[in-house]
């Protein structure tokens, strides 16, 4: 998990180090935040789309190993010469690179653990996540203010080839690669008319095409849950993209004696909220044993009860920071906007997790498929957000443009109750669910389905 976390931590250090940055290669306000910050975002849009059939084909270490090089190189590259272009590609190729541990780990913890084991893992390495976007500013800040810009990418270099060296010691954990060197081994010692299956088959162009690309626009145009589910994620995932350019600046602006750099600390105030995040999982629990224990199947909104509370924890998060700061709040003492953060870390952790979820339970067959889509979507939305910070705190002032945010935020309060009340009627009317249920179904061991029950 070391080398996703390291490069989550990298990707929302854009906004602070363009800041630093764009008088050296005399670029405007808006080239400089689009190189260093939406460039990442966008190779991480399309590394996210081509990464998850790579990884089953050639299992999860070389995947890691790949990413780790080409990441160190890059970041070497963007910190090394001293061109515009160099932060362009090396923006875009790291980006890139950043996808494939994020996909690659969820393999691994798929293939080393249980499914109990698995869930707990799953919402230790989200949180996890979080609390990566919301470390880069103050990582960034503080390499800023003993150093020049470019080491950090220097140091995120010699982080990520301190990784690759400790990933060369791993072993490879994918069933159908290790099966495949057992079977070679068995015919170099007289086997020879071994057959063995491998359900990791490369796919044509075509198919490869049709799985990556089609696919996913397919289910993002036509499935009304994957629409909904793909637009708040986008927009809470990018509300912590959209701080990295304005947070620091709002303390700064009040009376607090905040420099550019111990402003940067605020973000820590995330981080109880993502820890909060984890109580949810506790009532998950008790309802899936309830249905368990009453022989009733398990459904995707048994899920998604933290939804419910993330939403609107969101919603007053932003509301209640938007209008405890300058220039409506001028004498707020800076503890009551930092508190505001506390809510929204815990909704923006919960709203990626529940959420993700519920796309993989609702879709099944297809959850891949819809998964792309919302990675693909949110990665672009959050490579935006620090452009439309850019352009909206100081047209609108901190207050109104907070208000902007919270109101969307406020929408989505609609969303749980959407899918509690009609989103068994979706999934029925959809052609990509229904046809993953009667499948697994199918293939259910019994009907209490012991995997799902493993679950939680």
């Amino acid at each position: 998990m070391l080398p996703e976390k390291s490069n989550t931590v990298v990707s929302t250090t854009g906004a602070s180090v363009s800041h630093a940055a764009h008088p050296d290669y005399e670029l405007g306000e808006i080239p400089s935040i689009l190189a260093f910050s939406f460039m990442y975002n966008l190779g991480q849009a399309f590394g996210g789309l081509f990464t998850p059939a790579l990884s089953e084909l050639i299992g999860r270490k070389t995947p890691y190993l790949v990413s780790c090089a080409v990441f160190s190189i890059f970041c070497l590259f963007i910190g090394a010469i001293p061109h515009p272009s160099a932060v362009w590609i090396g923006r875009l190729v790291t980006g890139f690179a950043s996808a494939i541990p994020a996909v690659v780990t969820a393999g691994s913890i798929e293939d080393m653990f249980d499914g109990r084991q698995r869930v707990w893992l799953v919402v230790l390495w989200n949180a996890g996540s979080t609390a990566g976007l919301c470390l880069g500013p103050v990582y960034a800040t503080f390499i800023l203010t003993v150093l020049k810009w470019r080491w950090v990418f220097h140091i995120s270099a010699m982080v990520t080839a301190v990784c690759f060296l400790l990933l060369l010691g791993i072993r490879e954990s994918r069933p159908s690669q290790l099966l495949k060197r057992k079977v070679a081994v068995l015919r170099k010692q007289g086997a020879r008319d071994l057959e063995w299956f491998n359900p990791d088959h490369s796919p044509d162009v075509k198919t490869l095409f049709r799985l990556v690309a089609i696919q996913p626009l397919k289910l993002l145009a036509t499935e009304p849950i994957v629409v909904m589910v793909t637009t708040i994620s986008a927009v809470s995932w990018g509300v912590i993209y959209l701080f990295t350019e304005c947070l620091q600046d709002v303390f700064v602006s009040m009376s607090a004696g905040f420099t550019r750099t111990t402003s940067s600390l605020v973000f820590l105030a995330f981080i109880p909220g993502i820890v909060l995040s984890m109580l949810p999982r506790f009532w998950d629990s008790r309802i899936v044993r309830k249905r368990l224990a009453n022989g009733e199947m398990i459904v995707p909104e048994d899920k998604i009860t933290g939804f419910a509370v993330a939403a609107p924890s969101l919603a007053i998060g932003l509301m209640w920071f938007a209008w405890t700061v300058p220039p409506a709040a001028q004498n707020r003492h800076w503890l009551v906007p930092a508190a505001a953060l506390v809510p929204i870390g815990f909704a923006v952790n919960e709203m990626a997790y529940t959420l993700s979820a519920y796309l993989t339970d609702a879709y099944l067959l297809y959850a891949a498929s819809a998964f792309c889509g919302l990675a693909f979507i949110r990665a672009l939305v959050s490579g935006l957000m620090p452009f439309a910070a850019q352009q909206m705190y100081p047209a609108l002032g901190a207050n109104i443009a907070g208000t902007v945010i919270a109101c969307f935020a406020l929408v989505f309060c609609i969303a749980p109750w959407i899918f509690f009340r009609y989103g068994k009627v979706l999934r029925e009317k959809s052609p990509f669910a229904k046809h993953s249920l009667e499948n697994h179904l199918k293939s259910r061991i019994s009907a209490r389905d012991p995997g799902a029950a493993e679950a939680l």
